[in-house]
């Protein structure tokens, strides 16, 4: 790890501001990028470096080579926004209505960007060849599937990711050792009944009363059917059923979510779920069918590039400014795939400044972030890039 290359980095902090700040201006949603596209398109062009679009859909993958080109290290970052309104009152607020960039995916792609114009300033000095992977839709259906199955991991032989984290101060990062983020299933259950006079429910069967039931006695599995000490969450988000005040309800349909740290207490939850909606149905005369949509699944590090991250923060930020994480995230991150596929690891990148406000919670129309978090975010990156290297390299040997 050359430190004059990192130590070089800052000089070029109002270059990631603009990008930052211009993307911010430009949130776009799920496939549907072509500004977003078209931005990162000429700013590789001016870089000089050489890359392909339309992988996955709509994502773009930039190549640089470097001196050992039996080695491919490759970078992801997710270029997507929400569809929220924008709160704020910054001059490079979101310039398209119901759309902003509140998950501080503009922060990740201006952090690969801000890699590649590093990386293009040294190309002599580049160890090996350098994958960025631009990656759409992971606030939706995710494009990390789409974007592997056209050979984005071709000859990886590691990857990094990262995420903004508005807990973490800026000028420090956090690492997860295992699970960091968890799967997550999509859970309908349609409950059938019988309809009658609100006057004679004897005569009927309840599905909404056989519904209150199933939804309680689903509970019940993550408090007595799950290891204490494994996590598991099941939230039921809608229910919808009824026609009137005075009919017993006929049929009920309500739908959830389930997120679990493995696939195997995924499927198990799964079953559970079936057989407890499905019998507790049955005891008060009706009948349950149960649908599940699977999601990304959990989010595994592998820990010898935790280790990386964890002695490059050290490193570069001081031992003081890298925060181990306890406990793992039950949110969903499509970078799941690539760890499955290849090895690397997920960080969190630091974000918050209390005293400028940067303290918003992600998918907040108010989320605004300390932009000294950007050349943070590349430095690390790079560093990463050099001691994977060392690392593969004399594990090659």
């Amino acid at each position: 790890m050359n430190n004059i290359i990192l130590n070089n980095i800052d000089k070029y902090n109002d270059w990631f501001i603009k990008v930052r700040r211009d993307l911010h201006k430009i949130p776009e949603l799920d496939f549907d990028l072509p500004k977003t596209i078209k931005y990162i398109s000429s700013t590789l062009d001016e870089l000089n470096i050489n890359y392909k679009t339309n992988i996955g859909k709509s994502g773009i993958v930039a190549d640089i080579p470097g001196k050992d080109s039996s080695i491919t290290i490759a970078l992801r970052g997710d270029i997507d926004a929400l569809p929220i309104l924008e709160n704020n009152d910054f001059e490079f607020k979101s310039e398209h209505i119901g759309k902003m960039h509140a998950c501080g995916h503009d922060v990740h792609n201006t952090v690969l960007l801000g890699v590649a114009k590093i990386l293009s300033e040294i190309k002599d000095e580049i160890p090996c060849n350098i994958r960025l992977i631009f990656q759409p839709a992971e606030e939706t259906t995710g494009g990390a599937l789409p974007m592997i199955e056209d050979g984005v991991l071709k000859n990886v032989n590691a990857i990094f990711g990262l995420h903004v984290d508005p807990f973490v101060n800026v000028g420090s990062i956090g690492i997860k050792y295992g699970p960091m983020f968890a799967s997550s299933c999509g859970v309908k259950i349609k409950v059938i009944g019988k309809s009658t006079h609100g006057a004679f429910p004897s005569e009927g069967v309840d599905a909404i009363v056989t519904t209150a039931q199933i939804i309680s006695s689903i509970q019940s599995i993550v408090s007595r059917n799950t290891d204490a000490r494994e996590s598991v969450v099941i939230t039921f988000g809608t229910i919808n059923g009824g026609t009137k005040e005075n009919i017993v309800a006929g049929e009920v349909e309500v739908t959830g979510i389930l997120r679990t740290l493995s696939t195997e207490s995924r499927e198990y939850n799964k079953q559970r779920i079936k057989e407890m909606a499905e019998f507790v149905a049955k005891g008060y005369g009706a009948t349950a069918i149960v649908n599940f949509r699977n999601s990304y699944n959990a989010l595994i590090n592998h820990d010898e590039y935790v280790d990386i991250v964890k002695e490059v923060g050290n490193e570069v930020l001081g031992k003081e400014n890298v925060i181990t994480k306890k406990y793992s995230e039950m949110g969903a991150e499509d970078f799941s795939y690539y760890l499955e596929r290849v090895p690397g690891a997920f960080f969190y990148l630091g974000i918050r400044n209390e005293s400028i406000g940067a303290c918003e919670p992600l998918h907040n129309d108010k989320f605004m972030i300390d932009e000294n978090a950007i050349k943070v975010g590349v430095k690390v990156q790079i560093a990463n890039i050099f001691k994977a290297y060392e690392n593969l390299k004399n594990n090659l040997k």
